[in-house]
């Protein structure tokens, strides 16, 4: 992990920096900007901002007038969320061989209990695996099953959480369970939330429940115990209604209608404030944006800045965006996400794609001085690239040492004491400078792919895996309700 401090960054840019217009920026945005207080306002007066939440209204508001205090063209773009998920209060209680009242969390897209909440037996449904459903046989059917976890150490583990969920959640439907409850992979007590795989189609009232208190339950059964489980789940469920992207834009100066795009997503979890994942890179976006605005920066290219909405849920903003913008897609040069925390960018993943690849490392040559950067050619999902990448466009993700991210990740203890402010300045400068690199090479062309190419991609690469473990997006893409067609 590198060590360099902000102002070690800013003295050997500074003695570096040949007075264009990418030096220009990268000098503003290290040196004094209000980043900070902007990340306070959205994380510690707003708080977190599940979509669909007054918070996170209030979230879209901020971010437009944010825009346009920095006298930045901006606008909301409406788009329909498909349904309406917030959890108002969940508990549990254990009885049995063992009596205490055990914290829990509701999946998003659990199903709520009624006010009394439902009571079953608890048992042991070991790591939820084919041979564990199998060894407990009718045994499951009406019951609560617990599915022990590793202890989370990095992303790797938490992709795997991802991962393994599907299949545990399709062994539970199949095996007729009461509910599932997950021990939370974290210690501490830390609760955290993600979501049900079957997203708004879940009918399972499904828990995370603190770690400790999950061997403690464990623990019993496997000494032979019996143990009961009511859980009450109070949650608020709708149809589908109106959400917003906040859109700002910098027009072109040469080619305005060719489209550069940098984006985070506003919306959070209700657990914690959203400070991490991902309200310190939509400062960042405002916070770019600006410096452009107030150090009359006049990139070649329009940059759009784009606050998503509707990430946590499935992706929904960024996918609404491209549906109503795929006529000039083929203009989209570049489109950017950054959501993987205050960590130390170290480069980008660049979708698969060899040329976005090539493109990508002359332009971080160009800023060698804020690496060194690493750009690694893989597709991933889980942000608001995705439905570029589904579409064509080139796309990539800010790379960031994961420091406390993934610890933290969709927890209580996503707040702002978590961030990195120094590392943020630093990120902002390095996201700021790869895009006004895109947007005035104009000898940068990253022509959009077909439906065949991407398919491909998909085919060539784990893709598909990724796609089956989150949010339901597989079925999306395969029915033809997302992507190119």
């Amino acid at each position: 992990m590198r060590k360099f401090t902000l102002i070690s960054f800013t003295l050997m840019w500074v003695l570096s920096a040949q007075n264009s217009e990418t030096d220009k920026l990268v000098k503003g945005l290290l040196g004094d900007t209000p980043i900070e207080e902007d990340l306070q306002e959205l994380c510690d007066v707003i708080g977190g901002r599940p979509t669909g939440s007054r918070a996170n209204f209030l979230s879209i508001d901020w971010g437009l007038e944010k825009f346009q205090e920095a006298g930045v063209s901006a606008s909301k773009e409406a788009f329909t969320m498909p349904g309406l998920w917030l959890e108002d209060e969940s508990s549990a209680q254990i009885s049995g061989d063992v009596e205490f009242e055990p914290r829990v969390v509701a999946l998003t897209f659990s199903e709520g209990t009624s006010r009394r909440g439902i009571k079953a037996e608890l048992i042991d449904g070991g790591r939820g695996t084919v041979d564990d459903f199998t060894k407990l046989g009718e045994k499951a059917k009406g019951s609560f099953i617990l599915v022990e976890t590793d202890e989370l150490v990095d992303l790797d583990g938490l992709f795997k959480e991802y991962a393994d969920a599907v299949l545990i959640e399709d062994l539970a439907y199949g095996a007729g369970v009461k509910g599932v409850v997950y021990m939370s992979s974290r210690p501490m007590r830390l609760l955290y939330r993600h979501n049900a795989s079957r997203s708004f189609e879940n009918t399972l009232p499904m828990v995370v429940m603190a770690r400790e208190d999950a061997k403690r339950c464990l623990r019993a059964l496997r000494n032979d115990g019996s143990l009961a489980l009511r859980v009450k789940i109070n949650v608020k469920k709708g149809g589908p209604y109106k959400s917003y992207n906040v859109i700002g834009e910098i027009k072109g100066s040469e080619r305005p209608e060719e489209i550069v795009i940098i984006g985070a997503h506003l919306d959070s979890w209700g657990l914690g404030t959203g400070a991490n994942d991902n309200g310190c890179n939509v400062a960042m976006m405002i916070d770019i944006a600006r410096q452009m605005i107030k150090l009359d920066i006049k990139p070649k290219r329009t940059v759009r800045f784009a606050l998503w909405n509707g990430e946590e849920l499935g992706l929904y903003g960024s996918m609404a965006y491209t549906d109503k913008n795929e006529h000039q897609l083929g203009n989209h040069i570049m489109t950017m996400s950054v959501d993987i925390g205050s960590g130390q960018i170290t480069g980008f993943f660049t979708g698969g794609r060899p040329d976005v690849l090539a493109a990508t490392n002359k332009v971080t040559e160009e800023i060698a001085e804020l690496g060194p950067f690493t750009n690694i050619d893989i597709p991933l999902v889980g942000t608001d690239n995705f439905d570029f990448m589904m579409h064509g466009v080139g796309n990539l993700i800010g790379n960031h040492d994961p420091a406390n991210y993934a610890p933290n990740y969709h927890a209580e203890s996503d707040t702002y004491d978590k961030v990195d402010l120094k590392s943020l300045k630093v990120n902002s400068a390095i996201v700021a400078a790869v895009t006004l690199e895109f947007a005035n090479d104009l000898s940068i062309s990253l022509p959009r792919q077909s439906r065949e190419e991407i398919e491909e991609l998909v085919n060539s690469t784990d893709l598909e895996q990724q796609m089956r473990s989150m949010m339901g997006i597989w079925h999306q893409w395969k029915e033809g309700k997302r992507g190119r067609q």
